[in-house]
C-alpha cells in the first residue's frame, strides 16, 4: 500500500528546491509524494531582501497545498525553517528530520552556532554586496561541502547554487513552543561532513532535539547531490523507525 505521507524537503543556504531532484526521485520510487519548494530570496534574479519569516512562509505555502501529514526535512540552514513550520502547523507534522542541520533554540540566531571565522566572512561579503547577499566560494564548496567528489563534479554541482541572503542568518528566532510540541524527530549525521568543525552538527545540534533517532551515513554535507541514494535510504529509515515506534506505543 502506498503511504499517503508527503516528504516536504526544505533546502539550506545557497540551494534551491531543485537541488533535491535525485533524492526526490528515490523517494517517489519508494511510493511517497515529495514537495521541494524554493525558499523566498533564492533562485535567479530574485529579491534577496528577505526575512526568516519569509522562509517559513514559503515552506508553509508548500505544506498548505498538500493533503495529509508531512515529513518535514531540513538541510543545514533549512533545519531552522522546519522548526518554524512545526510551530505553525504541529498537527500536520508526522516527523521532523534534520539532515546536517541547525536546531536553533528560542531567541537564538543561526549565526550563534557558526565559528567566528565564518561569521566574519559572511559579514564582510554581505557588506561588500549591494543586496547584502553572500556567494559561497567554489573552493570552499569543493573542499568542505562536496568534499567526497572530484573537482570537476564539484564545479558542475556548484553551478546549481545561488547567492544567499545574509539577513536571516543573523535574526533572532522566536520558537517559544518548539520544545513542547512532542513531534517525533530524527537527525541524519554525515560522517564526512566538513562544512563546520567536527562535532558541530552531531552532537552539537542533534543534542538539542528530545530523544531523536540518530542515523549516520557515509557522505559529505552535500549528500543530496553526492550521495542521494544513501540520503533517501536514511529518510526512509527515519519514517520506518517512526512508524514502528508509533505502533509499539499504540499497543
Amino acid at each position: 500500500m502506498i503511504d499517503q505521507t508527503t516528504f516536504l524537503l526544505v533546502h539550506g543556504s545557497w540551494h534551491v528546491g531543485g537541488c533535491w531532484a535525485a533524492v526526490a526521485r528515490h523517494l517517489r520510487e519508494a511510493g511517497f509524494a515529495v514537495s521541494t519548494p524554493t525558499l523566498a530570496g533564492h533562485g535567479v534574479d530574485c529579491d534577496r531582501a528577505v526575512s526568516h519569516d519569509d522562509y517559513v512562509h514559503s515552506a508553509l505555502a508548500a505544506l498548505d497545498a498538500l493533503d495529509g501529514e508531512v515529513v518535514l526535512v531540513g538541510h543545514s540552514f533549512g533545519g531552522s525553517v522546519i522548526s518554524g513550520v512545526a510551530e505553525q502547523r504541529p498537527g500536520r507534522c508526522r516527523l521532523l528530520v534534520y539532515y546536517s542541520a541547525f536546531v536553533p533554540l528560542d531567541g537564538e540566531r543561526v549565526a550563534d552556532s557558526l565559528p567566528e571565522q565564518l561569521i566574519v566572512f559572511l559579514e564582510d561579503v554581505a557588506a561588500a554586496t549591494p543586496d547584502r547577499s553572500v556567494a559561497l566560494p567554489l573552493q570552499q564548496f569543493a573542499t568542505a561541502f562536496a568534499n567526497t567528489t572530484d573537482e570537476t563534479t564539484a564545479a558542475d554541482l556548484y553551478g546549481q547554487l545561488v547567492p544567499e541572503p545574509s539577513g536571516p542568518i543573523f535574526e533572532r528566532l522566536s520558537l517559544p513552543h518548539f520544545r513542547e510540541l512532542g513531534i517525533p524527530s530524527a537527525y541524519i549525521s554525515c560522517r564526512q561532513d566538513l562544512a563546520l568543525p567536527p562535532g558541530s552538527f552531531h552532537p552539537g545540534q542533534s543534542s538539542r532535539l528530545h530523544t531523536p533517532q540518530l542515523i549516520e551515513i557515509d557522505a559529505d554535507h552535500e549528500a543530496l547531490f553526492t550521495a542521494p541514494a544513501q540520503l533517501a535510504w536514511a529518510l526512509l529509515e527515519a519514517i520506518n523507525a517512526e512508524e514502528t515506534a508509533s505502533a509499539s506505543f499504540r499497543t
